[in-house]
């Protein structure tokens, strides 16, 4: 999931992948309202730990959380990657090529060693990084995306990577570079 450098998730009702995956992630009760918040909780408990509460982290970090009910689902741990710098005084920001690509090669990492504790672990899936509010387009988030992944696979082939875009016309440019990088 793409986050902000201060990994401060979006609201549970926002329609933002942090959001939305948030939202997925929570624990409800009976009634719908929620008990648990394991992503926003986990994220504050990961500042405090690492004492960077109200500070910003590198751009590129990435710290993993559980998933939540997403568990049902087989999803085994969200990995947020702090990609998005905000920008003072605009409301916008900044995302950092090598941000972006640091936050990849992290998330492999990461994903490795899921996959020492279990060898199930064949998977792992990518949003646009830094497309939507992060001010990226589709196309510039790929270039930064597919080389590092591309280049992650050629030491260790043996992952399914996924590309998630939100919509039809954002997933054009994914496969557009796939068919490029192909060819």
């Amino acid at each position: 999931s793409s986050e902000n450098t201060y990994l401060q998730p979006s609201p549970i009702f926002a329609r933002t992948l942090s959001g939305q995956l948030r939202n997925a992630a929570a624990v409800r009760d009976a009634s719908g309202a929620v008990t648990e918040d394991p992503v926003a909780e986990q994220l504050e408990a990961w500042l405090v730990r690492h004492g960077r509460r109200g500070l910003p982290v590198e751009p590129g970090v990435v710290v993993p959380t559980s998933p939540g009910v997403l568990a049902r689902r087989g999803v085994q741990r969200i990995l947020h990657a702090a990609v998005a710098c905000p920008l003072a005084g605009s409301g916008g920001f900044d995302v950092p090529d090598l941000g972006v690509r640091r936050a990849v090669r992290e998330c492999f990492a990461l994903a490795r060693l899921e996959r020492r504790a279990d060898p199930r672990v064949s998977s792992i899936a990518f949003p646009l990084l830094g497309a939507g509010g992060g001010g990226l387009t589709p196309q510039a988030s790929i270039g930064l995306l597919w080389p590092t992944i591309r280049d992650e696979l050629a030491q260790d082939p043996g992952w399914q990577v996924h590309l998630c875009a939100w919509t039809p016309a954002e997933a054009v440019p994914v496969l557009q570079a796939l068919l490029a990088d192909a060819g």
